[in-house]
């Protein structure tokens, strides 16, 4: 910083001001990030002045959503946020996706959706196939070869490996926004040529971010809204095939999920958690999707209920 620009910064601190150097995604370091390796990781990523070539393609997502509709899952429920019977909420919430993926396509995104379905009921099934009616994409429907929520997870990550291709991993539980896959592949785009790096997208921002004290984050201004680095993620999220491939050991035990005896090694703190380790994580300020499980699993400031409305 110059003499002029220190003398500047003296009179705007009086005010509660500083001056910052400000180039393209700006991550000035904090005091202590180099004690923080999950800060330090985002940092280095940015600070990476020369870039490595990759040559993995990105121009291309790939969508894996997992749907179970049947009695055993829905009976004769309600949703405690909706208020709707539960197979009609999960279809509106498979409906906004599909929203999103046709918002997408018309933005000039190359988009493919795989359905990986757990024996739904034939008339939910039926359901399903009527709103892909709608999509503007390739799809395609597969039946899990195991029952269960773990099998399911451990299936679709396992499809994505020997894909050279952006990916989005999901439920049928999540509510989108119409924008929410166009922005989501942009902010990649943006990220990885930046920096190169891949990356992982979570959605919404985790519950641990507002429930744990001093969650540490930088925030980055998007070209819509902004994103925070986590550390903290569902096994719904968006990255690249070729992260799954290379850190597969952290995703193989996701097929404990839902197993009495051994789902505490299927958590996303004993598996996909870990990638965090090696790539940045971000979360969309607000979200682009949310959880729509339970008043728990959704994030803070974010009117749902106009969202659902709106569909």
């Amino acid at each position: 910083m110059n003499e002029v620009l220190r003398v500047l910064e003296k009179i705007f601190k009086k005010s509660g001001y500083t001056i910052k150097k400000h180039p393209k995604y700006n991550l000035l370091p904090l005091k202590d990030y180099q004690n923080n390796p999950l800060l330090k990781n985002v940092y280095d990523s940015f600070d990476n002045r020369e870039q490595t070539v990759s040559y993995d393609d990105i121009s291309m997502l790939n969508i894996c959503l997992r749907t179970c509709i049947n009695k055993n899952r829905a009976g004769q429920s309600y949703n405690e946020l909706t208020g709707v019977a539960v197979e009609e909420h999960l279809l509106k919430c498979i409906q906004s996706l599909f929203i999103s993926i046709n918002e997408a396509i018309k933005n000039n995104k190359k988009i493919k959706l795989v359905v990986f379905d757990d024996r739904s009921d034939s008339s939910s099934l039926e359901k399903i196939n009527n709103l892909l009616n709608d999509l503007e994409c390739e799809y395609e429907i597969l039946t899990t070869k195991n029952t269960g929520q773990g099998n399911s997870l451990y299936e679709h990550f396992s499809f994505s490996r020997d894909k050279n291709s952006l990916f989005y991993f999901c439920e049928d539980d999540y509510l989108h926004i119409p924008n929410a896959i166009h922005e989501m592949i942009n902010f990649y785009r943006d990220i990885y040529e930046e920096t190169s790096t891949h990356l992982l997208i979570h959605p919404q921002e985790h519950e641990l971010i507002y429930s744990q004290i001093n969650y540490p984050s930088y925030i980055l201004e998007g070209k819509k809204r902004r994103w925070r680095t986590i550390s903290h993620a569902t096994h719904t999220f968006f990255t690249h095939s070729s992260i799954v491939d290379k850190y597969w050991s952290y995703f193989d035990d996701t097929k404990y999920v839902g197993n009495k005896k051994k789902r505490h090694l299927g958590s996303e703190k004993k598996t996909t958690n870990k990638l965090f380790n090696h790539i940045p994580g971000f979360s969309p300020i607000p979200a682009v999707a949310v959880h729509l499980q339970s008043k728990e699993s959704l994030p803070p400031f974010f009117d749902w209920k106009k969202v659902w409305d709106s569909f």
